[in-house]
């Protein structure tokens, strides 16, 4: 039996499921699905590694019992929050929750505030966390497994420069586009990334800026109403502020090396929007 099929077994749902839309992958041999299902519609996570999904799993079970508009983690039969299939690799499910997508072109200044505050929010309540687990995402473990190539040496440069020691704690791993759900101005649900792990905080925050600075119409306005909204609930200390910029680089290099790695186009995407953007234009929207 494939991965896929062992986990839509493992939670209950149908072998052959109504649809199941692919989206996204976030590294490669991780599948990203929407599974529509008579029971409703549901985010399947299948093939990532048994820790990181735990550790996500156990973050959206306290976000939702701290009444924050995520998921619950659906139990798979075992009675645990994620299914075990085998080779260090697992399988998450969520019900899928109430909202539509949102393009970043299409964003509004209260949309991006309001997800900056969730995002501050969510910082703040996976302080208490119990758990710790190595970033899931290296860049340069996954350009490694990229093709070679100009686009590959473009982003290597980059993720060689490492970040300096920043304050962390539990991250999401990106509240981009694919991650946010919205009803009117008000950021109906957040959805798992697939990669969420222990970081820099100011990094997971430069995530989910590139995320919509790359495709809005006003860039800086994006990034200035994002950060203003995290800013909010959650200051940004001195040494994060003066990390912004490079941690913004680091993020689009982050998301052109999984694109790169998962055969996907736009590998530079980012990188170029966020250097469009600028160091000093990045510093005022940190305040």
């Amino acid at each position: 039996m494939s991965l896929r099929g062992q986990a839509l077994q493992e939670f209950d749902l149908p072998a052959a499921p109504q649809r199941i839309d692919e989206l996204p992958s976030s590294a490669p041999e991780t599948d990203a699905l929407r599974v529509h299902a008579p029971a409703g519609r549901f985010l399947l996570l299948c093939g990532a590694p048994a820790l990181s999904l735990a550790f996500e799993a156990t973050l959206f079970d306290l976000l939702a019992e701290s009444r924050y508009p995520a998921p619950r983690p659906r139990r798979a039969r075992g009675g645990s929050l994620i299914a075990l299939l085998g080779g260090q690799r697992a399988a998450s499910c969520y019900a899928w929750p109430p909202g539509e997508e949102l393009a970043p072109a299409e964003a509004t200044v209260p949309q991006l505030m309001d997800l900056g505050r969730l995002l501050a929010r969510l910082h703040q309540l996976g302080e208490t966390h119990p758990a710790s687990v190595a970033d899931p995402c290296d860049a340069l473990s996954l350009l490694g497994r990229a093709p070679a190539g100009a686009e590959r040496d473009a982003l290597d440069a980059v993720a060689r420069a490492a970040l300096p020691q920043l304050p962390s704690g539990a991250g999401h791993g990106g509240l981009t586009p694919q991650r946010a759900l919205f009803i009117g101005e008000r950021c109906s649900a957040v959805l798992p990334s697939g990669f969420a792990g222990s970081g820099a905080l100011v990094l997971d925050l430069a995530e989910t800026a590139v995320g919509w600075v790359a495709g809005a119409q006003r860039p800086s306005a994006a990034l200035r109403a994002l950060t203003s909204g995290y800013q909010a609930l959650r200051r940004l200390l001195p040494e994060e502020k003066d990390a912004f910029f490079l941690a913004l680089r680091y993020a689009a290099v982050r998301e052109g090396a999984r694109r790169l790695s998962t055969g996907r186009s736009g590998a530079l995407d980012a990188l170029r929007a966020v250097e469009a953007v600028g160091e000093p234009e990045a510093r005022e929207a940190a305040g």
